[in-house]
């Protein structure tokens, strides 16, 4: 299994939109087995160019923290699965997705993230 990461000194870049580099993990059984850093430098907004940049890597996944709408359609598009909302070391996050228990909190909910009490009116329909 091979996954993306904006990344950002080792962690998940929150800003997908300004990231200049991703971390490609590949993955087995779990653990990171390979890690090689590759530079979107020039691409940065160019939804099309960073969407073949990453397709071009066969990777199956890209985990980031906040993406814009446009560029998610971008990756979606191409057969990538796009999961936001994460935040943490690379590896930490990598290793979790892999064993099915990371734990993102997408941002466009405005609840912010408190699913323990019961608001008035469902939750999230502002």
């Amino acid at each position: 299994m091979k996954i993306a990461i904006p990344a950002r000194n080792g962690k998940v870049n929150e800003h997908f939109g300004s990231t200049e580099e991703f971390a490609i993990l590949e993955l087995e059984n779990g653990k990171v087995i390979n890690k090689k850093m590759i530079s979107n430098e020039g691409l940065q907004h160019d939804h099309g160019g960073i969407a073949n940049m990453l397709k071009n890597e066969k990777i199956e996944a890209i985990i980031c923290g906040g993406i814009g709408g446009h560029m998610m359609q971008a990756l979606q598009m191409m057969g990538l699965k796009v999961v936001n909302g994460a935040s943490g070391s690379l590896e930490s996050v990598s290793e979790a997705y892999a064993n099915n228990c990371l734990v993102t909190r997408p941002v466009q909910c405005g609840c912010g993230g408190d699913h323990h009490h019961h608001h008035h009116g469902g939750g999230c329909n502002h």
